[in-house]
């Protein structure tokens, strides 16, 4: 990555790659190992030699959570459809989801935000992309989704067990939306009170990460879930900075 030329995350960029193919992909990826590990048996489900798969069938998900099974195969196959939240918990619920999976169902049907994994193939280029657009509301656009972004990353890396490649990308100064802060504004907009609360909360936010993704590697899940269920300090930060951003651009325009 040394010498390589920044990376900008422009607005076209995001309109021309941004079509969530592959985070649809991997929500439907992750619907179907959970479902194939939970035991017909538990919701008194018969379970006979005609079984031809593993764990629940399609169909008995969509029953249990109260929605049609032709619904639930096209969330599971990769269709472009809106989920609600209140429908997401009823499906976390059937496939006993703990509170980290159910935070990673919930960045990639709703919040999953990957302007960065579309515009950048390769985890290892994170560090070098820079946030950059016509004007300062589709900049804070841009910032918030590569926030939303970072979550999903950490949410999967913690799934599935992959931490120790994303912590060289993890530097709160080095991060998209850190370079945008301290490198990338003017000086008139770094001057302002708006630049000195989201400039600390993000830091604030990074600290957070750090505890999270500290306790993911010792194996435990138990305090890394905890970390991550509202109101903790990770999710109240992470809400802080959100806040922050949005009511910045808003004063701006």
């Amino acid at each position: 990555m040394e010498g390589a030329a920044p990376i900008e995350l422009t607005t076209s960029l995001t309109t021309e790659l941004g079509d969530d193919g592959e985070r649809r992909r991997l929500l439907g990826e992750f619907l179907k190992r959970k479902r194939s590990g939970v035991a017909p048996d538990s919701f008194g489900l018969p379970v006979s030699r005609r079984r031809r798969v593993a764990g629940l069938r399609r169909e008995e998900v969509a029953l249990l959570a109260g929605i049609s099974v032709a619904w639930y195969t096209q969330l599971e196959s990769g269709a472009g459809i809106t989920v609600s939240p209140t429908v997401l918990r009823r499906i976390a619920g059937v496939l006993a989801l703990s509170p980290l999976e159910r935070a990673y169902l919930f960045t990639l049907a709703i919040d999953g935000m990957s302007v960065l994994r579309d515009v950048l193939p390769e985890l290892d280029m994170f560090a070098g992309a820079r946030i950059a657009a016509a004007t300062f509301e589709e900049e804070i656009a841009l910032v918030l989704r590569a926030h939303r972004n970072l979550k999903t990353q950490i949410y999967s890396a913690l799934v599935h067990e992959t931490l120790e490649a994303l912590l060289p990308h993890l530097d709160e100064a080095r991060c998209p939306i850190g370079l945008w802060l301290h490198d990338d504004l003017s000086l008139a907009l770094r001057g302002s009170p708006q630049y000195t609360r989201a400039a600390r909360i993000h830091a604030a936010f990074h600290r957070e990460i750090d505890k999270v993704v500290s306790a993911g590697l010792t194996g435990e899940r138990k305090p890394v879930e905890l970390m991550l269920v509202a109101p903790s300090r990770y999710t109240l930060a992470s809400a802080a900075l959100e806040r922050a951003f949005s009511g910045w651009a808003g004063r701006t325009l």
